[in-house]
């Protein structure tokens, strides 16, 4: 199948590093690269939004219906298909883990649409999705704001009054009770998100030219200040992990008592591995793996839990057939969707590598189902015509 190739290749490669980071994380942590200076859950989700805002080109000429209807069909629909494959594929492995197809409580589908429009997934083998339905809603109301305001907006005023609104839910979230907050965490999600659009949009139109002509000795350079500004930030922090934060798919896990502190993560670990996807873009460039990954890092984000557990399923019934394997625990694996054979740290590598390879095997198999359908679609349609 053919596959369109990124012309971008700093932003092909910054995507690619973003998406190995998510499943690399989910696995916690099996190569953390950097991760002991610049934890990933410090900056990546904001570095998946600061690339959104990079490719953004929203303007007063935007038609807000065609607009709407474009990212409903980039974003919702996928985000709908892959979760119906994920709850099939979850219905057949509680099948077979517990040897029985358990019906779904009353009101459990009307308790995953609230879950959808709340925290942003509707179960939790689908749980990094939360971040497509924050993502919808942010360019639907970045568009229409930048539609509204458009004679009087000025890219670095509003970073400004971004930020403080940034702010605004950073102390919410760690004043409020969250059962408070519970209704108001999509909403709340797209202003904590809203500067790292922004800044997208002036990184390409005020900043790349200066970034990218800088001599390597200097993108080194700010490499090694960012690392020595993170080690000196951790000093002044009861734990060095403060710098981070967990579950902002929940609003929660903003641990640090500075209430900038997600805020200067963020731009650090953005400015960081943008400079380093700068100097390693030109080798990397023409790695059709690289491509292709950088083109689905939806399918990626989706599906690389289900292929953890997938994985398991085969462990188990190793387990099961063969012979128990050190340490791998039935009894845990059939109560959650979040373990991992931790029998060495070396089989984390192997997750990470499932959890990448698995879901874009599966894309490849539906591109190759799509090609398919069109060239037959085409052939038939040139027959009628001759």
């Amino acid at each position: 199948m053919s596959q369109r190739s990124k012309s971008n290749k700093k932003f092909m490669v910054l995507s690619a590093i973003g998406i190995f980071m998510v499943v690399d994380h989910h696995t916690f942590t099996a190569l953390n690269l950097f991760g002991d200076f610049i934890p990933y859950n410090s900056f990546f989700m904001p570095m998946f939004v600061f690339i959104s805002g990079y490719f953004n080109k929203v303007d007063s000429k935007t038609k807000l219906l065609p607009y709407t209807w474009k990212k409903i069909k980039s974003l919702l629909f996928p985000y709908i298909g892959i979760s119906a494959l994920v709850l099939l594929l979850q219905m057949l492995m509680n099948l077979f883990k517990t040897g029985a197809l358990e019906p779904y409580p009353s009101g459990y589908f009307l308790y995953m649409l609230e879950r959808v429009v709340t925290v942003g997934s509707p179960f939790a083998i689908v749980t990094p999705m939360w971040f497509v339905i924050t993502l919808f809603a942010l360019l639907l109301v970045y568009a229409l704001l930048k539609k509204l305001l458009a004679r009087i907006w000025n890219s670095y005023v509003m970073f400004a009054i971004f930020c403080a609104l940034h702010l605004l839910v950073i102390y919410l979230a760690r004043t409020v009770a969250p059962e408070s907050l519970y209704w108001f965490l999509l909403p709340l999600k797209v202003l904590f998100f809203l500067p790292f659009l922004e800044l997208g949009i002036i990184y390409r139109d005020r900043l790349e030219a200066k970034h990218t002509s800088l001599a390597g000795g200097w993108k080194f350079a700010i490499l090694c200040a960012l690392l020595l500004l993170n080690m000196v930030r951790t000093l002044y922090l009861p734990t060095a992990y403060d710098v981070a934060f967990d579950s902002i798919d929940e609003l929660a896990g903003f641990t640090s008592p500075i209430l900038v502190t997600p805020l200067v993560s963020s731009l650090v670990g953005i400015l960081f591995w943008l400079t380093i996807a700068d100097l390693i873009q030109k080798p990397l460039a023409e790695s059709k793996f690289l491509n292709y990954m950088s083109c689905n890092t939806f399918w990626i984000m989706g599906l690389h839990i289900t292929f953890y557990n997938l994985f398991n399923c085969v462990l188990m019934l190793i387990c099961k057939v063969i012979a128990p394997l050190p340490y791998f625990s039935v009894e845990t694996f059939q109560e959650t969707e979040w373990y991992f054979w931790e029998i060495n740290p070396n089989v984390k590598l192997a997750y990470v590598v499932i959890g990448i390879l698995g879901p874009l095997g599966v894309k490849w198999i539906w591109d190759v189902c799509c090609g398919g359908v069109k060239k037959l679609a085409h052939n038939r349609k040139k027959t009628e015509n001759t």
